[in-house]
């Protein structure tokens, strides 16, 4: 079939049809004309299987609104990929198209970053927005899902006896290129068409970057199985179960934290590992969070957090830019847009409160 696909898109009477559609600089095709499809089964140059085949792979795909691709020469046309840059973009040796450095954590620590080149990331949300996204995810993620935050994730475990909080250890290195090729499968996609697809979403490792922004919403789709589990567990002792990116979070009555050892046997049964050093219990008693924020009897942003973003903007002031990031060793651009995430991870809980940290952000000259 590929040989028949290859021919078709060189033939006049079957020329694929282009609808170029703008969208940060990418273009993509759409479909291949029915009409011209139809004429060449009429003058034999396709044969009949050869028609069912492209009619139903076409039809698959548009029935999961999701846009068709018939193979690499379509796929290169789609992102303007030269065929002397396809060894760069679908090979092994990508190590070009990301730059590496790190940024730090809300909760302290580095966050090891790989970010693409703009070229390769354009291409990597085409394929979130066009592809991935298109799909429900499970009702127990909360993250990287459109009007859905870190509050949505924290409201259904407020007021409760227990707080378990537990992470998936190298979450996203340990989605790999078989994941998501079942997964572009599984829309939909012929094989090799998935193949390349899962290419340009892993990096030279062959797993998923965390810098892509198509990675949080792969995850998302990667590990819709192991929430569906995990939310079936929680039901069943009576807890409530979220998950957050990689951080898992079940609340209920005492009793509940019965339940860790299966948690990580499901983890583990879906290829993925949890960081036994991450697992906190939190009792009423005591301050109990979920993702950053505080869920005792309300949500509320902890001091954490706060001390962070009052401390970089007083060492910001006080020193200036290029020396606070040459003291704490990190890249200016990606600084700014950590202070201005945790700035609106206070405004989605205290509208007035974060509303000053983004006045006092946008006070900077980050030149």
């Amino acid at each position: 079939m590929l040989n028949v696909r290859l021919r078709l898109s060189r033939h006049p009477s079957v020329a694929v049809a282009i609808t170029v559609l703008v969208d940060g600089g990418v273009c993509f095709l759409c479909t291949m004309e029915k009409d011209n499809l139809q004429r060449a089964l009429q003058t034999g140059v396709i044969t009949q299987d050869a028609y069912n085949s492209i009619t139903e792979y076409r039809q698959r795909l548009s029935d999961n609104n999701v846009p068709v691709i018939y193979n690499l020469r379509h796929l290169r046309k789609i992102f303007r990929i030269r065929k002397r840059e396809q060894d760069v973009f679908f090979g092994e040796n990508k190590y070009s198209l990301y730059r590496n450095f790190s940024i730090p954590k809300k909760s302290g620590g580095v966050r090891q970053i790989e970010a693409p080149c703009k070229r390769l990331k354009e291409i990597q949300r085409w394929i979130k927005d066009e592809i991935v996204d298109k799909f429900i995810v499970s009702e127990y993620a909360t993250g990287f899902r459109k009007n859905m935050s870190i509050v949505d994730n924290a409201r259904k475990h407020v007021g409760k006896e227990l707080v378990i909080n537990m992470d998936i250890k190298d979450f996203f290195p340990s989605v790999t290129y078989a994941d998501i090729l079942r997964m572009f499968m599984y829309i939909g996609y012929r094989k090799d068409v998935a193949h390349l697809l899962a290419k340009l979403c892993t990096n030279a490792e062959n797993v998923l970057p965390q810098g892509s922004p198509a990675s949080p919403s792969i995850s998302n789709h990667i590990l819709l199985k192991l929430d569906k589990r995990l939310g079936r567990l929680a039901e069943s002792v009576g807890a409530d179960y979220s998950r957050y990116a990689d951080d898992i979070t079940f609340s209920g009555k005492r009793g509940i934290s019965t339940i860790i050892p299966l948690v990580e046997q499901i983890v583990e049964e879906e290829g993925f590992l949890v960081n036994e050093n991450k697992t906190r219990l939190q009792y009423n008693n005591q301050r109990q969070e979920v993702t950053g924020l505080i869920v005792n009897n309300k949500i509320a942003v902890s001091a954490t957090i706060e001390d962070e973003i009052r401390n970089a903007i007083y060492f910001i002031k006080k020193y200036g830019v290029d020396d606070h990031m040459k003291h704490i060793g990190c890249n200016k651009s990606f600084y700014m847009e950590h202070l201005y995430g945790i700035a609106y991870f206070i405004h989605m809980v205290d509208r007035d409160k974060g509303k000053g940290y983004l006045e006092q952000l946008d006070e900077i000259d980050w030149r």
